[in-house]
């Protein structure tokens, strides 16, 4: 599943690919890709957000998050999750919790 388009997947790259080490935008949509639709680890979650827009899964080991919309089918984002956020939310658990609960705009 790619990006919405070229340019979301550029943009993104740009903000999140390094962190990943992806060393360009298609390897990034890949990488993406490949968390998104591979067989889920232990450590990995899914859910589908309230309104049923996107779809989120997060590995609570590695602390990878990828998330796309439903319908059309789309990467929204991938990236690798700050701990400062996670411990905002104390811990992989809640954030997970809060990511899931969040209302798509």
């Amino acid at each position: 599943m790619p990006f919405a388009n070229e340019l979301e997947r550029d943009l993104h790259f740009a903000k999140h690919g390094h962190k990943l080490g992806a060393t360009d935008p298609l390897e990034y949509e890949r990488m993406a890709d490949r968390f998104l639709f591979e067989a889920m680890g232990i450590h990995t979650r899914e859910c589908v957000r309230p309104r049923r827009a996107s779809r989120v899964r997060f590995d609570f080991g590695m602390h990878y998050e990828d998330v796309a919309s439903i319908r059309p089918q789309f990467v929204r984002t991938f990236y690798l999750v700050e701990l400062r956020l996670i411990r905002r939310r104390g811990g992989e658990a809640g954030y997970f919790r809060y990511e899931c609960s969040r209302i798509d705009a």
